[in-house]
């Protein structure tokens, strides 16, 4: 009888002194799993960049970053978010552009999902290529022009 006493009272002491001792680190990796989460969907701002490498080094690593180019062709604005999601924007064509042209694709957008490491630079040094794998108005236009020339 002694014995089961003590066997049980040693039990209770390995219980409360469990209680008491400091949380174990894996004890606390839920909050900071969350605590790590929230920080990485918390969307960073945009900075902008001064020319295509620049911009194309940065979507090719995920990172956030904004891009508003003006040539002869016209004004794009690229944008890269750290969700590996790019979007080209045709902002206005060039003065010696067709109006119906102006018409069907100014203010037109498309977004591309791509893995990082894996950015294809000619969704910005190119009007057309690389686009097969983007979504939006901007690449309807781009296609329906391309049908019927």
């Amino acid at each position: 009888m002694k014995t089961k006493i003590l066997f049980l009272g040693a039990i209770v002491l390995l219980l409360l002194s469990g209680c008491a001792a400091p949380p174990r680190p894996e004890q606390n990796l839920s909050i900071n799993t969350t605590q790590n989460l929230t920080q990485n969907l918390t969307p960073s701002p945009n900075v902008s960049c001064g020319n295509e490498t620049c911009f194309i080094a940065a979507a090719n690593n995920c990172k956030a970053m904004d891009l508003t180019l003006t040539d002869d062709a016209g004004t794009f604005s690229y944008s890269s978010t750290s969700a590996c999601v790019f979007t080209k924007t045709l902002v206005s064509l060039g003065a010696n552009e067709s109006q119906d042209m102006k018409q069907l694709l100014e203010g037109k957008n498309m977004t591309c999902i791509y893995e990082q490491g894996k950015f294809d630079p000619r969704l910005v040094t190119s009007l057309l290529y690389g686009i097969e794998y983007c979504d939006g108005e901007l690449k309807d236009g781009l296609g329906s022009l391309a049908v019927f020339s």
